[in-house]
């Protein structure tokens, strides 16, 4: 895809050279002694030697002819061979003079874990971006600055200064790979996994990934037989396309990507020329983007290694209807509630299961699901109940609910769900509300790959990951007043006509003067609209300067008197439109998002689009199934989808419109383009209102129908 582009695809086979290394060369490990000097480059040479790196070490110092134990060369140029990977840990005002020794000596990757650049302020960011492109004139690849390292636990490749590798036990290894921007929050992630039993292959900190950047890692985990999950912690998406690639790649792997997100509510943007930009900012857009790549998102960094150590379904979308079997009735009403605000749907259980159960259980009247089989069920019975409500075909997952450990049940339930899920290979999840001695039980499960919920709201929270990504719009949000320079516009009748130029279904329309406006509602046929032409003139409606609906001559006249007369407009024009009197108001936008790419947004739309802030964003172009997803998301998703007996609104034309718009965005220099509102219903759609935003102040080039 990004090859088609004309884009550089993610560099996965650069970061195996990083984090497969035959040789390390450390600059800047500190000769003092003690607890306080083991930092730095001083703390990778200790951690490598901890961790059995079987690889070639050098230590570089200008003076000392060891370290630690350590032979120390006087630089680079003395050693025998080119290192693989060469860490930097020497003051910020010294890293250019490495990367210097580097060129010289043909090293090409360097690990730089000094920080003091982009991360503080203006004259970091100008040295910063000096020795960036230094090593890009070398042919070096640089990860970092601000990096705590890379770890390769299998290897022993611990490359990193992180005080969890040798604080605490060592990290173990297991299936997920750790990438994070924040070095502090990747290390707290590794170390609470840690602490419960889970194993982790990789530790990656990008730090100001200026050159290495995430996808570069993802593509290389991609390929990587013993990596079946990547956890991400990430604050920003610097190229939207190239991070689309790397998780398509991850993907058609069979691996997944669980991300925590920060900075999703980002107030929107300060100088908006339409409402769509007054609602959204580039958190949201990042969202939008991980939505579409079937990303799992989640609302806590614990959530990274808990979601991690799950077995994933065979399908791409974690299936929503589920079965539920518990012993203790308050446990099912715990667990019942956070599923179902969730967006977990219980079916009714069918005919075969029920009276299967009622022969196991001849006191229920019914056979609910959620079901509750009481104590009395434990422990023998138990695992028979579970296996019949899994086994029903309308069921797609099945959840456990388990109070704390008691009477010695414990290693029967995990045996009874283990079964069960073996059986049945429906995903299990477990909501086990206990203490510290259901730690062991807990971790059996999860090695096995079952999802465990260790309290309730964790039971909510986890599943509404899995299920799909919660709204990121602020409930109370505040606009900014007038921005002090605003966007070039093209609105009214010019932006209605450059729509239908390029093939869009506009309203059929008039413009004129005031004499003409009855005798051109006429040509197009009663009933009509009538609103201000002139251009200069915004918020048309809350002037008073649009009148609806009007059946006749007279009604025409009067308007266009009753307007004219509030207008400020020296000779004004007026723009007579057919009305369209059925269907659904819709706010449709084209926005470029530059590096993060194009994206559509849509919702409910009309006057009140700020009021109802109901809007979902999808990247451009997008596909049927893309599309369906964000309406469903949209909280007047049944306005569209059909209600109280109404035909559902045409989603193909949704689609294409959207798709035609990018097409008139990139072709005339624009750098958003919203229609509010849009009138769709079963048979397609049109136009009635738009706005176009200029990227620049070009000249309109000829349209094709021009």
């Amino acid at each position: 895809m990004t090859e088609a582009l004309g884009l550089a695809p993610p560099r996965g086979h650069i970061a195996k050279r990083f984090l497969e290394p035959s040789s390390v060369a450390i600059v800047g490990a500190s000769t003092s002694s003690g607890q306080a000097y083991k930092a730095g480059g001083r703390a990778v040479l200790e951690h490598l030697r901890v961790y059995g790196y079987a690889g070639q070490v050098m230590v570089i110092h200008p003076t000392a002819t060891e370290v630690d134990g350590h032979p120390a060369l006087r630089s680079l140029s003395d050693a025998t061979s080119v290192p693989d990977v060469v860490v930097i840990a020497v003051p910020a005002a010294a890293v250019l003079g490495v990367l210097e020794e580097c060129a010289a000596v043909g090293a090409r990757q360097a690990l730089i874990l000094t920080a003091g650049f982009a991360d503080m302020g203006a004259d970091g960011h100008s040295l910063e971006r000096t020795l960036l492109e230094f090593a890009k004139q070398h042919g070096i690849h640089v990860v970092g600055p601000n990096s705590t390292g890379l770890v390769n636990v299998r290897t022993g490749l611990a490359m990193s200064m992180t005080s969890v590798l040798t604080e605490g036990v060592p990290i173990t290894a297991g299936g997920i790979a750790v990438i994070a921007q924040s070095g502090a929050i990747g290390s707290t992630v590794v170390e609470r996994a840690r602490d419960a039993g889970v194993g982790i292959s990789h530790i990656v900190s990008t730090g100001n990934q200026r050159d290495m950047d995430i996808p570069d890692f993802i593509s290389y985990f991609a390929g990587l037989p013993e990596v079946h999950t990547v956890a991400l912690y990430m604050e920003s998406i610097r190229d939207g396309r190239r991070f689309a690639a790397a998780v398509e790649q991850l993907h058609d792997a069979g691996k997944r990507l669980i991300t925590y997100l920060g900075g999703r509510t980002a107030a929107g943007e300060q100088a908006a020329a339409s409402h769509t930009g007054k609602i959204i900012g580039r958190g949201a857009l990042e969202l939008a983007l991980l939505r579409a790549l079937d990303v799992t998102v989640v609302d806590d960094p614990d959530d990274l290694w808990v979601l991690g150590t799950v077995t994933a379904p065979s399908q791409r979308q974690f299936p929503r209807r589920w079965g539920m079997v518990a012993y203790s009735g308050g446990m099912a009403v715990l667990a019942t509630e956070q599923l179902a605000s969730a967006g977990v749907v219980f079916p009714p259980l069918g005919t075969s299961t029920t009276q299967r159960l009622k022969a196991l259980l001849p006191s229920f009247a019914a056979i609910p699901n959620p079901l509750d089989v009481g104590p009395g069920s434990m422990p023998g019975h138990f695992g028979g109940y579970l296996t019949a409500v899994a086994e029903d075909p309308a069921v797609e997952a099945v959840c456990v609910p388990l109070p704390m450990g008691a009477r010695g049940w414990n290693a029967q339930s995990v045996a009874d769900i283990l079964a069960v899920r073996r059986a049945t290979g429906k995903p299990c999840v477990v909501l086990w509300y206990g203490g510290r001695a259901v730690d062991p039980y807990i971790k059996e499960l999860r090695e096995a790959g079952v999802l465990v919920a260790q309290s309730p709201s964790d039971l909510g929270r986890l599943v509404r990951a899995l299920l799909g990504p919660q709204r990121v719009l602020d409930p109370t949000p505040t606009f900014a007043g007038e921005p002090a320079t605003r966007a070039a516009t093209i609105g009214g009748a010019q932006a209605l006509r450059l729509l239908t130029d390029y093939g869009l279904d506009v309203a059929a329309m008039t413009v004129c003067d005031a004499g003409s406006a009855a005798a051109a509602a006429g040509a197009l046929g009663y009933p009509v609209v009538v609103k201000s032409a002139d251009e200069d003139i915004a918020h048309r409606t809350e002037l008073g300067l649009v009148a609806v609906n009007l059946s006749d001559a007279a009604q025409v006249e009067d308007a266009v008197a009753r307007m004219a007369a509030t207008s400020v407009a020296t000779n004004p024009t007026w723009l007579v439109q057919k009305m369209v009197t059925a269907g659904v108001e819709l706010i449709l936008t084209v926005r470029t998002a530059d590096d993060l790419g194009v994206f559509g947004t849509v919702g409910v739309g009309g006057a009140a689009v700020e009021v109802h802030r109901d809007v979902e964003h999808v990247p451009l172009p997008c596909d049927a199934a893309t599309l369906h997803k964000a309406l469903t998301r949209l909280r007047l998703a049944e306005l569209i989808f059909g209600f109280r007996g109404s035909e559902p609104v045409d989603e193909a034309w949704i689609g294409d419109t959207l798709n035609r718009m990018t097409v008139l965005l990139a072709e005339q220099n624009l750098a958003e383009i919203e229609v509010n509102p849009a009138i769709a219903d079963k048979n397609g759609g049109t136009i009635v209102d738009a706005l176009c935003v200029l990227a620049a102040v070009p000249a309109l080039v000829r349209s094709p129908n021009s």
